[in-house]
């Protein structure tokens, strides 16, 4: 009788323990399926960028305090997909290799293929910087007509601004350091870009104190989300998104994290020599002080 007891004992421990494995092999499969996959721009800092530390790549946008709201709002896990070929990763959004992506213009054929989310979750001003003393001869677009213009080729327009671009023969260069160059030597009045970009590109420039920014944007690029037509969580991914997006608290959460990673950017680049070419540039340039200083001595003499 002792041994029956045993036998079913052991019968019911290898019950239990089938029952446990397969709980957590249903449980492992039900987190897989609410995982979204989601990507960025590589290098457009602070909006997103790609930073390396050790072996390991992390994406960082400004989405992301965001997207955690609407990670517990769907029940979600997010995981940011670093790819440094921009292109291929909007072509992996476009596969439903990837679920979503943080940010893209409107009606511009690379995205292609994506269902954009509305409304916006960012307006990406566009300013015109120049050297100070000439600042004030810009207001609007048409103002640049017989000047000439650059704007820097690294970073990412919508189609509409790339048309722009060409109507007022504003010309590319590879990076914000040439651009810069080009303005401080004489080569080219202004450069035309984003301002949030372009803010953070001057702090860590050492250039800061030594551009000026048009008093108002002449172009607006709005950045939307995309979400692939394809993927497995596009009905779930769209109504979720319409629905967080559209009460407008996710823009204002979005553009605190965008001013103040801008900040960060100016409080990092405190103490940074500017380039050779702004020492060139400003060697003949007279302070306040310098005036003053010239018109005791005449008073000397």
């Amino acid at each position: 009788m002792k041994k029956i007891w045993l036998i079913l004992l052991f019968f019911l421990q290898m019950l239990a323990f089938e029952a446990v494995a397969q709980s957590m092999v249903t449980t492992k499969k039900d987190t897989r399926l609410n995982i979204i996959e989601a990507t960025s721009f590589p290098d457009y800092f602070p909006i997103s960028y790609i930073e390396q530390k050790g072996n390991y790549t992390y994406l960082h946008t400004i989405f992301e305090t965001t997207m955690e709201q609407v990670a517990k709002m769907g029940n979600l896990q997010i995981e940011y997909v670093p790819k440094k070929d921009y292109a291929k990763a909007v072509a992996d959004v476009r596969r439903g290799e990837i679920d979503i992506l943080l940010g893209m213009y409107y009606d511009t054929e690379l995205y292609s293929g994506l269902e954009y989310v509305f409304p916006a979750v960012l307006n990406n001003p566009i300013y015109i910087m120049m050297l100070p003393q000439n600042i004030s001869k810009v207001n609007k677009p048409e103002d640049l007509k017989n000047l000439r213009g650059l704007y820097i080729s690294s970073e990412y327009f919508s189609d509409y601004m790339q048309n722009n671009f060409k109507n007022y023969n504003i010309q590319p260069a590879k990076t914000s350091l040439q651009a810069y160059e080009k303005l401080f030597t004489g080569e080219a009045d202004y450069v035309a870009g984003g301002y949030y970009y372009n803010y953070a590109e001057v702090c860590r420039l050492g250039l800061k104190n030594y551009v000026s920014f048009s008093k108002t944007a002449l172009w607006n690029m709005p950045l939307f989300i995309g979400v692939s037509k394809v993927s497995k969580n596009h009905t779930k991914m769209v109504k979720i998104l319409n629905k967080f997006i559209a009460g407008g608290k996710f823009q204002q959460d979005i553009n605190k994290t965008l001013k103040e990673m801008v900040y960060q950017a100016e409080l990092k680049s405190q103490g940074v020599v500017p380039p050779m070419f702004v020492k060139k540039a400003t060697a003949n340039d007279k302070t306040p002080a310098d005036e003053m200083q010239q018109t005791e001595n005449k008073t000397v003499e």
